[in-house]
């Protein structure tokens, strides 16, 4: 039988200071002074039962979890773990702040968490002294310097767990967080605070939550050798056992995975963190843990969009429960709680992860699919490190890659820099002036492939109802450009969209010898300039490399969506491929005002981020970012004009959407084409800029520049191939 509130009040009192309610916000307050009042409190929260019923109880069989008797995301390859978010600052306060409502902030939160719940979230981490708000000095803390909870705090906190109790969702809650455990004035304050937090959880009979002692209880932030240190840890664990024996208890390590030994046999469940960890060694380190014959939960990792799912892939694969910590979304003031929307991309795979259609074994991300890179801020692309592993692990010749280095820096005296990927391994970086992570001057047109790629997802999100306008590729074009009105060539109300991506519009093509850039009346054939107002064939009856044509169909992507075509290129393809470089050309002038065109700039490993999404058809880790329909058709010719383009002469079936085709240049173009093969796609632009990606060599190449003038596109593209290794 366990003893009563009041029984272990008194078993306590010799070691312990009187466990009391603070209600006010002044860390000072004594209520010794008030002594009455101060019995009055203690016993109505000591003996007083909670009346509400309980919805929610986590439990552990067989070191399985499981919530109201049943195992968590049951029939999945998720099933007995415990996924999990870190929402430490849903309860944040600061008492030096004035303009921060606390309650409001709480409130956002909950009313977030039935989106959290319905993409896989078994449990929540929240914490009695939060988390690291993005600035020092904040004083948040549910404990007074004795050890005493702060009935204000406390409110907030019981809150939050009542909503999650409503929707099955169980909360670790964590007792002492470094940046406020100097608040507790010694270690005797430490002990009153751990015995009254417990005895809350256990006095409410909240059979949703598990406690963790101490947020990475070795932190140096840590001012007591009670919490930081693995003896001390452990008796505080053993103190909180015996007040509540009913409760699961544990005590977070560090993010690089490892628990002391001492720690790890006082916890009933271990959580380690990731934030240090590579995800490549996530397994070494639940290995390593499972020796102790507790389930296992890392309940914080700091990693974000493509590393963060590759360490979700690799615990669960592990046998270990996940915990995402959006360090700068949930944690950082002002805090964001907005569902899935937090980060998407992430939640869409861990809603698949626990659903019941997700069986069998899941093998970690880098073992299963390819290497799609995180952030550059997050390490970027993965770099061959020697010589034998261009060979081994780049798949590509030693010699042949060195002379490609040779020639690149020899094909001309521009600043550049470029990429060799294979496999998704960077085998060749030459910088010369240009930083290949961070240089985003303008790739002249290049930019073309890119503004047809975000047209075929403003096209397919549009078919789905998610923007304002609905829009095909076959659609006329200038039903989408009402700044064009009245149109300056009656026959430019034919045009559809796919034309101005296949040059085929007869808008403006460079062979009119007309300036590429301008105001918004010259570009639309409104400022009395013929080569702009006239169309230079009939829609569809010729071949003439327009950029005017794609500058328009910017306009067309902004009806269609109903945003600026810079902010829906960041939102649709930048962020879902971890972009964080770009600049953005603007026009002005005419009833359009300022707004932007489709030139852009992006560095050359940026620009390789785009070319690796249409090597894997569209996808991104698990998402389908761009159109699998449109990474076919950029795989042909689609049109039926067979005259030579009009300036250059160029065969016009090199011309797809915005993309084009290497290997259909006319054999007696002089172009270096032998080798290339067929599904090879590329964009070269003005200055030696290019991308370029062959699926069946699981291939991209980039090059930016900044500058102007001709280069050989295609001979870094043939030698790039020549390099290739067979496939075993």
């Amino acid at each position: 039988m366990n003893p009563s509130g009041s029984q272990k009040l008194k078993a306590l009192a010799a070691t312990v200071r009187p466990w009391r309610f603070r209600n006010d916000h002044n860390l000072d307050f004594n209520l010794r002074t008030s002594l009455v009042a101060w019995l009055t409190c203690a016993c109505f929260f000591v003996n007083v039962r909670c009346v509400d019923a309980q919805q929610t109880s986590i439990s552990l069989e067989h070191g399985r979890w499981m919530i109201n008797d049943q195992p968590t995301n049951a029939g999945s390859v998720c099933e007995g773990l415990l996924m999990n978010v870190r929402m430490v600052n849903a309860t944040f306060e600061d008492l030096g702040r004035s303009d921060f409502d606390a309650s409001e902030n709480t409130d956002e939160f909950i009313a977030s968490l039935d989106d959290y719940s319905a993409h896989g979230v078994n449990a929540v981490t929240l914490c009695l002294q939060g988390g690291m708000p993005g600035y020092e000095g904040a004083v948040n803390s549910a404990f007074a310097s004795d050890g005493s909870l702060r009935a204000d705090y406390i409110k907030r906190v019981e809150k939050a767990i009542r909503a999650c109790d409503q929707r099955g969702i169980a909360v670790i809650l964590s007792l002492f967080y470094q940046r406020q455990s100097k608040i507790l004035e010694d270690e005797t304050a430490v002990r009153a605070g751990l015995v009254n937090a417990v005895q809350w959880i256990s006095n409410r009979q909240f059979r949703n939550v598990l406690v963790e002692i101490a947020n990475e209880y070795p932190h140096p932030g840590f001012v007591h050798n009670i919490i930081r240190t693995p003896q001390g840890q452990s008796t505080l664990l053993r103190l909180a056992k015996q007040t509540a024996p009913e409760l699961l208890f544990t005590a977070s390590g560090l993010g690089h995975g490892k628990i002391d030994s001492a720690v790890a046999e006082a916890c009933d469940f271990l959580t380690p963190h990731w934030n240090g960890t590579q995800v490549e060694d996530i397994p070494a380190r639940v290995d390593a843990l499972k020796r102790y014959n507790k389930p296992i939960v890392c309940n914080e990792d700091d990693k974000v969009g493509p590393q963060a799912i590759a360490a979700l892939r690799a615990t669960v694969a592990s046998g270990a429960g996940y915990g995402l910590m959006l360090k700068d979304h949930n944690q950082t003031f002002p805090f964001r709680f907005e569902g899935a929307a937090d980060a998407t991309l992430y939640y869409a795979t861990l809603k698949s992860l626990t659903s019941r259609a997700a069986r069998g074994v899941v093998e970690p991300a880098a073992q299963e699919s390819p290497n799609f890179p995180p952030p550059e801020s997050q390490g970027g692309w993965r770099m061959i490190e020697n010589e034998d592993e261009i060979e081994s692990i780049g798949g590509m010749h030693k010699s042949r890659i060195a002379t490609l280095r040779d020639w690149l820096l020899s094909s001309d005296n521009r600043p550049f820099a470029a990429v060799v990927i294979r496999h998704g391994n960077i085998v060749l970086q030459v910088e010369r002036g240009n930083s290949a992570t961070t240089d985003s001057r303008r790739v002249a047109s290049v930019s073309k492939a890119i503004c047809a790629t975000l047209l075929a997802i403003a096209s397919e999100r549009s078919q789905q109802g998610l923007t304002p306008r609905q829009m095909q590729f076959h659609d006329r074009a200038f039903d989408f450009i009402p700044w064009a009105n009245p149109l300056s060539d009656p026959r430019k109300s034919e045009i559809t969209v796919q034309q101005l991506l296949k040059h085929t519009s007869g808008i403006c093509p460079e062979a009119s010898g007309a300036r590429n850039d301008g105001e918004w009346d010259y570009i639309l054939g409104h400022s009395g300039d013929e080569r702009t107002e006239k169309l230079a064939f009939a829609p569809g009856t010729g071949c003439g490399y327009s950029t005017h044509g794609f500058v328009h169909a910017s306009l067309v992507c902004e009806t269609v969506t109903g945003k600026p075509y810079d902010q829906f290129a960041v939102e649709a393809l930048f962020q879902p491929l971890g972009i964080e470089s770009w600049w953005f050309q603007y026009y002005d002038g005419g009833k359009v005002g300022r707004k932007p065109s489709h030139g852009l700039g992006l560095p050359a490993r940026e620009l390789a981020r785009i070319g690796y999404c249409m090597l894997h058809r569209g996808r991104w880790m698990d998402q389908q970012v761009i159109p699998e329909w449109f990474v076919e058709q950029t795989a042909q010719a689609s049109h039926q004009v067979s005259t030579p383009e009009l300036r250059w002469k160029i065969n016009p079936a090199v011309f797809t959407l915005g993309w084009e085709l290497p290997a259909k240049h006319y054999p007696h173009s002089g172009k270096h084409i032998r080798g290339i093969p067929a599904d090879a796609r590329y964009k070269p632009g003005s200055g030696g800029q290019l991308i370029a990606f062959v699926p069946s060599l699981d291939l991209v190449i980039a090059r930016q520049t900044g500058g102007s003038g001709d280069w050989d596109y295609e001979e870094f593209l043939r030698r790039a191939c020549e390099a290739c290794l067979p496939d075993n």
